[in-house]
């Protein structure tokens, strides 16, 4: 392999475990739907998501809240969570089976989630707050997967807003993206902050899973990362 080509697939990798180290314990995981498909249920008891967070918030039906949330570590926050949608559906178990990943916790991530069905309209509403303690600015994923293909529809927090639409079942790899299985907000600040999703009309469904709020990491931290990089560039290329 070429100097070169190391030195992509060297950023890369840290760039990846960069963030992954940084979000791992730090982040706020939520989980919507954790009684689905039909109270079956589909709680999330280790590693899941794109950071493969260790702790979740699991929650069920279809408004409610939680106050003192945990961290992907296990500890206490002041964070909490109100959530209203017109019911909760599933991916797989009612019949519309959109999840074929192996049977663990990213399945069950993306089992059960907030249903959206009025077209134009935000009607899946998630709120988070005391956030100041946590985090001056943040990412926000929002993991999406609904039970059929070729629905979708407008995500809000703020002054973004990011659609999506689902075309395939989620197989156990989380792709990104508006055809994906989650969308970001990036550089969210404040106390708090409001997600909201509307269906497009075509089939109303804009369904959220879960969602995850992850720091975004120091200038400081990512320099570390790419010293590092440096110095093992240096070193394979003394070798």
């Amino acid at each position: 392999m070429t100097l070169g080509k190391w030195m992509a697939r060297a950023l890369a990798s840290a760039l990846v475990l960069g963030a992954v180290s940084i979000a791992g314990a730090a982040n706020l995981a939520i989980n919507f739907g954790a009684d689905e498909p039909n109270g079956a249920g589909s709680t999330v008891d280790g590693p899941a998501g794109v950071f493969g967070t260790a702790v979740w918030n699991n929650t069920t039906g279809a408004s409610g809240s939680a106050a003192n949330l945990v961290d992907g570590g296990g500890a206490a926050t002041a964070a909490s969570v109100e959530w209203t949608s017109p019911n909760t559906w599933s991916s797989t178990g009612r019949g519309e089976e959109n999840n074929t990943a192996p049977v663990g916790e990213d399945r069950d991530l993306m089992t059960g989630y907030l249903d959206s069905n009025n077209s134009g309209q935000p009607s899946a509403i998630v709120t988070v707050s005391g956030l100041s303690d946590l985090f001056d600015a943040y990412n926000v994923l929002v993991y999406i997967k609904g039970g059929v293909n070729g629905r979708g529809g407008t995500y809000t927090i703020g002054s973004q807003s990011l659609t999506h639409t689902d075309t395939a079942a989620f197989s156990g790899t989380y792709v990104p993206g508006a055809e994906g299985d989650y969308i970001v907000f990036e550089n969210v600040t404040g106390n708090s902050f409001q997600l909201t999703s509307a269906a497009d009309g075509v089939g109303f469904r804009a369904p959220i899973n879960a969602i995850e709020v992850t720091p975004i990491p120091e200038p400081a931290t990512w320099m570390l990362v790419l010293v590092g990089v440096g110095g093992a560039a240096i070193w394979t290329r003394r070798r």
